[in-house]
């Protein structure tokens, strides 16, 4: 488990609305159990964002939330929903001044669930965002990139609760880049607590992006999450036209070898034919990120 001296750390950072999140988790956590308390509860926050906007996935995830809340009491159910409006708070106040920080990751760790064993240890976010500031790059390579192509695609073959690639929406926004229209990310883990933990956190960050539970080192995709601001910012077209693009740039500068040219694996399709959404999920560059056991841009 965490240290106390790490548990100390986090909490002292903490602010208002996690303190009161911590609160809620714990007292649930009597009766519930503190890992049960915790996963039921950021799988239904995801599971309410994302039935706001991707209604082709509505009934399942819909049956899902209420199977959920059927073993929390009436007055269980309000905390775990206070819980929520607490943590949407946190991330309103931090996107008004600009301010980044894994929320959920810290809070995870406030809780004293983090272990090494399982894994489930998430990296404090300075050590984040240093990281994230060397793959991203400096000011003017981030705004040659944007400027030459569009948008710049992350992927993370390991996301955890997301906090590289907040540190990676943090150095665009010290670049004076809004991340909003000029980054993409593709984010993945095999673990469905970590994707419901990225998917609510970059959701609130307003990052558009697909989550994915799957295996970024097989390519097997379980379920894909697509954050608000992928869906209302009409990424699905925007992803394909660079696809287009990329394809027809190889094409131009390898033309000998246009018969082995590969941009990229599209997602398989939707299972549900009313789903419209032109997936670009698990490119190549994926694997080669997954390989490399790190964050990569694209």
């Amino acid at each position: 488990m965490a240290t106390k001296a790490q548990q100390r750390k986090f909490l002292n950072s903490a602010d208002e609305h996690q303190k009161v999140i911590v609160k809620i988790i714990q007292e649930l956590s009597r009766s519930h159990g503190i890992d049960r308390t915790w996963s039921d509860w950021v799988e239904m926050g995801a599971l309410a964002m994302a039935n706001a906007v991707d209604k082709a996935q509505f009934e399942k995830r819909e049956k899902r939330y209420m199977e959920i809340i059927s073993h929390y009491k009436k007055d269980e159910v309000h905390q775990l929903a206070e819980a929520f409006a607490h943590l949407v708070q946190c991330w309103d106040m931090k996107v008004a001044v600009g301010d980044f920080g894994d929320v959920l990751g810290s809070t995870f760790m406030m809780l004293d669930m983090g272990n090494a064993g399982t894994g489930q240890f998430f990296t404090p976010y300075e050590v984040s965002r240093a990281i994230g500031g060397i793959v991203m790059g400096d000011r003017e390579a981030l705004a040659k990139q944007v400027a030459d192509r569009g948008f710049i695609r992350v992927s993370e073959p390991t996301s955890g609760a997301g906090g590289m690639i907040i540190a990676a929406a943090h150095a665009m926004s010290d670049a004076e880049i809004n991340y909003q229209e000029a980054m993409h990310v593709t984010a993945i883990d095999i673990d469905r607590r970590c994707v419901h933990m990225t998917y609510l956190q970059l959701a609130l960050l307003h990052v558009p992006a697909i989550v994915i539970h799957g295996n970024a080192l097989s390519l097997e995709e379980w379920e894909h999450w697509f954050t608000p601001a992928h869906v209302l910012g009409g990424w699905s077209a925007r992803l394909r036209q660079r696809e287009a693009l990329d394809a027809m740039r190889n094409l131009v500068e390898a033309p000998a070898a246009a018969g082995q040219v590969h941009v990229g694996q599209p997602a398989v399709e939707a299972p549900e034919p009313q789903i419209n959404e032109a997936l670009y999920a698990m490119p190549k560059a994926a694997r080669q990120a997954a390989a490399a056991g790190q964050m990569s841009l694209f």
